[in-house]
C-alpha cells in the first residue's frame, strides 16, 4: 500500500522520500531509507536529517502470522517513533495520514447494520488502529498540521508483493482448478457465497490518501474508501470462472493453504510449461488469507457517502477490475 502512494506522489512531481525496515532490491524512482519502526533511537538518528518533510502517508504494519492477533502495543508504538523522531526536525509538517480498514468497525466478528459509515462505534474487540487515532488525535491537538485516516476494505492490486490480495488469491486458486480439470468451487460456505462484500482498488486509495492529505475538509477527518459496489460472491465467481474456461462450481468449504502442498508439482508443471516467473504455490499467494477472506456470511458494506460529499468521486466496477487484474497478472507472467 505504502508503495502505491509513493507511486502516486512520484507521478504527481511530489519529491518523495519512501521509510521501510529493507530497502527492495530493484531501487524505485525516489529515495528510500531504511528505519525500525520498532526502534525509537533508531528512527531519531535515521530521521534526523529530514527537515523537508511536509506530508507523512503512514501505511506500515508489523509482521504478524494470518489468524493471529495483532500487536496493539507494537503497532502503536511504530507510529509514536515515527513521529516523535520526524516532528522536532520537520518544521514544515502539514498532515499525516493513516491507512487503516474497516477492521475499525469490527467486520469480522459478525453482522453488523449496514453500510458502515464513518460515525459507526469502533468494534467490541481491541485494535491497534485505535491506538493510533487515539495517539495521533492527541498529538496533533493545538498543532500547526492536521491527520486523516482511510478505512478500505479488500484489497485488489496488480503487485504480487502485496501478500493480502483478493485478486491474486482469485487468480491462482482458478488456474490450479483448470489445471486439475476441476469446477471453480467457492471455498466458503452457502451463506457466505451470497452475502454481500465490497473491495478496495489500491491504486484508487493511494489517490484518496493524496486528496485526504491537500484538502482542508479533510482535516483531522476519517473516510472509508471503497470500490462504491457491493457485488455477491455468487455474482462474480461465473464471471471468474467464464475468463478461465472452467465450469462455475458452487460453494465447497475448505481450507485451501491446506490443500496447496499436495498440489505443488501440478503448480511447478504450469511454471515450467508456461514459463511463469519462478515460485512455489505455497508462496505465490497468503494462503490463510483465504480464510478470513471468504468467511463472513453478512453483508459488508461501506457507505461512500461523506467522501461524496467532501469531494471525492472516483469508483470502481469491481468485476471488471478483476478481468484486468487478471489479464496483468498473465501479461507480468505470474499465471499462464
Amino acid at each position: 500500500m505504502g508503495t502505491r502512494i509513493a507511486e502516486r506522489l512520484h507521478e504527481d512531481g511530489w519529491d518523495v522520500t519512501g521509510v521501510c525496515r529493507r530497502p527492495p532490491a530493484a531501487p524505485p524512482p525516489y529515495d528510500v531509507i531504511a528505519v525500525d519502526l520498532t526502534d525509537a533511537a533508531d528512527c531519531r538518528a535515521r530521521l534526523e536529517r529530514a527537515s523537508r518533510v511536509t506530508h507523512v502517508f503512514y501505511a506500515a504494519r508489523y509482521d504478524h502470522p494470518e489468524g493471529e492477533s495483532e500487536s496493539i502495543e507494537t503497532n502503536a508504538a511504530m507510529l509514536a517513533n515515527l513521529v516523535d523522531a520526524l516532528e522536532p526536525v520537520a518544521r514544515g509538517l502539514r498532515h499525516v495520514h493513516l491507512v487503516h480498514g474497516t477492521k475499525y468497525y469490527g467486520h469480522m466478528l459478525g453482522a453488523l447494520p449496514v453500510p458502515l459509515t464513518e460515525e459507526t462505534p469502533r468494534a467490541r474487540a481491541p485494535n491497534f488502529y485505535f491506538a493510533q487515532e487515539d495517539f495521533i488525535r492527541a498529538r496533533q491537538n493545538g498543532k500547526a498540521w492536521s491527520y486523516s485516516t482511510s478505512r478500505p476494505h479488500t484489497f485488489c492490486d496488480a503487485s504480487v508483493a502485496e501478500p493480502r490480495n483478493a485478486a491474486l488469491l482469485i487468480a491462482v486458486h482458478a488456474t490450479l482448478a483448470r489445471a486439475l480439470d476441476r469446477p471453480l468451487a467457492y471455498p466458503g460456505t452457502a451463506k457466505s457465497f451470497l452475502a454481500r462484500t465490497q473491495f478496495t482498488w489500491v491504486p484508487m486509495l493511494a489517490r484518496a490518501a493524496v486528496w485526504m492529505a491537500q484538502t482542508p475538509r479533510c482535516a483531522n477527518q476519517s473516510y472509508n474508501i471503497v470500490n462504491g459496489d457491493a457485488p455477491r460472491w455468487a455474482d462474480l465467481w461465473p464471471r471468474f470462472a467464464e475468463y478461465f474456461g472452467v465450469e462455475c462450481g458452487g460453494a465447497e468449504p475448505v481450507r485451501l493453504a491446506d490443500e496447496v502442498h499436495e498440489h505443488e508439482a501440478v503448480w511447478q508443471a504450469l511454471v515450467d510449461r508456461h514459463r511463469l516467473r519462478r515460485t512455489t504455490l505455497a508462496s505465490s499467494v497468503l494462503w490463510p488469507y483465504a480464510d478470513y477472506l471468504f468467511k463472513p456470511e453478512w453483508d459488508i458494506i461501506s457507505a461512500m457517502s461523506k467522501a461524496r460529499r467532501d469531494g471525492y468521486a472516483e469508483s470502481v466496477d469491481s468485476a471488471r477490475t478483476f478481468i484486468d487484474l487478471f489479464d496483468r497478472f498473465r501479461s507480468d507472467k505470474i499465471i499462464p
